[in-house]
C-alpha cells in the first residue's frame, strides 16, 4: 500500500510538471506573404502568456463597456434604467409629498378640536386658547362697564366743545348708542392714521387667540389675499362694516350669521405686510373709515 501511494503521488507531481512544461512552451506567430514569402510579422507566445492577455483584455473590455453605459447618456436607452436625476427627484417628492400629508393631517385634527372648543362640544386642551361659553351672555353682561362708561363720557366732553369741520361729529352720533364688542383683547402697536392709508388698527395679543365678532351681522367675505392673509368681513346694521386681517384660521364663511362676541378666527401672521402675530381691524361706516379706537377698548 505504501509503495502504491508513493506511485500515485509521483504520477501527479509528473503531470503537473508536464502541464507546466506546456504551458511554457514557446511558439511563434508569423504573418508571411503569401507570394514573396517575406516575413512580415513575428511574435514569440507560449500558452500562458495567450491565457494572460485574453484575461486582460476580457476585463478591459468590461471596464470600457461598463464606464460607457455609467458615464454616458447612453444607460438612458437601457430597459429598465432609471436616470439619476430621477431617482433624486423621486426621492425628494416622496419625502415632501409625505411631509405635507403628515402637515395636513396635523392641521386637520387641530382646526377639528379647535373648532370643538369653541361651539363647547370639547374642554379645552393643554393649549388653553379660550374658555368656551357655558351659557349665551345675558342683557346684564352686555351693559356698558366703567371704563366703556368713562370712554363715552369723555367723547361727549371732546363733542360738545369741538369746532372742527368734517364727518366726525355726525359718525360719532350715529354710533353713540352701538355696543361694541372687542375684537381682540390686547396690545394697539398701530394706531389709525387716515392720512397715511392706515385705516385700522394693529392689535398684538397671545398666538392662537379667539378674534371675535364686534356686532351682530352677516360675513360678506371670507377669503386670501397675498397682502393680508385670511381676511373676514362682516355686515352689520346701520351700513357698518368690520374687517379682520391676517387670520391663521377662519372659522366662519360667507354667509353665516354672527353674534357679538362670537369667535370667528384666531390671530395668525398670514400675508405679505404683516411682522408678526397680530389683528389688523377695520370699521367702516357708509363706506368710509372710522377710528376703532373712539368706540372700542382693547386694552
Amino acid at each position: 500500500m505504501p509503495v502504491a501511494q508513493a506511485s500515485s503521488e509521483k504520477d501527479r507531481k509528473t503531470a503537473k510538471r508536464k502541464l507546466l512544461r506546456k504551458l511554457r512552451d514557446r511558439y511563434r506567430l508569423l504573418l508571411i506573404n503569401d507570394s514573396t514569402f517575406e516575413e512580415r510579422f513575428t511574435m514569440r507566445l507560449n500558452r500562458l502568456n495567450v491565457l494572460l492577455l485574453g484575461t486582460a483584455a476580457f476585463l478591459l473590455y468590461g471596464a470600457f463597456v461598463t464606464a460607457v453605459i455609467v458615464f454616458t447618456p447612453l444607460k438612458r436607452y437601457i430597459p429598465g434604467y432609471a436616470d439619476q436625476e430621477t431617482k433624486r427627484n423621486a426621492y425628494r417628492s416622496l419625502v415632501l409629498a409625505d411631509s405635507l400629508e403628515e402637515r395636513l393631517h396635523e392641521r386637520d385634527l387641530y382646526i377639528a378640536n379647535l373648532r370643538a372648543v369653541l361651539k363647547g362640544e370639547a374642554p379645552a386642551d393643554s393649549a388653553n386658547l379660550f374658555a368656551p361659553l357655558a351659557e349665551a351672555p345675558s342683557p346684564k353682561d352686555l351693559e356698558p362697564g366703567e371704563a366703556d362708561s368713562l370712554l363715552r363720557q369723555r367723547v361727549a366732553r371732546e363733542e360738545a366743545f369741538s369746532v372742527k369741520e368734517g364727518g366726525t361729529s355726525s359718525e360719532r352720533k350715529e354710533l353713540a348708542g352701538v355696543f361694541f364688542f372687542p375684537p381682540l383683547r390686547g396690545i394697539v402697536t398701530s394706531k389709525y392714521e387716515r392720512k397715511k392709508s392706515h385705516f385700522g388698527i394693529d392689535i398684538v395679543a397671545k398666538a392662537d387667540a379667539a378674534v371675535k365678532a364686534c356686532l351682530p351681522g352677516t360675513v360678506t367675505l371670507g377669503s386670501w389675499t397675498t397682502d393680508a392673509g385670511h381676511v373676514l368681513q362682516i355686515q352689520h346694521a346701520n351700513d357698518l362694516v368690520s374687517v379682520y386681517k391676517h387670520n391663521s384660521v377662519l372659522l366662519k364663511k360667507v354667509g353665516d350669521k354672527v353674534n357679538a362676541g362670537e369667535a370667528i378666527a384666531i390671530v395668525g401672521n398670514s400675508g405679505e405686510l404683516t411682522t408678526g402675530p397680530h389683528l389688523h381691524f377695520e370699521l367702516w361706516l357708509n363706506g368710509d373709515p372710522v377710528d376703532p379706537q373712539a368706540y372700542m377698548v382693547f386694552e
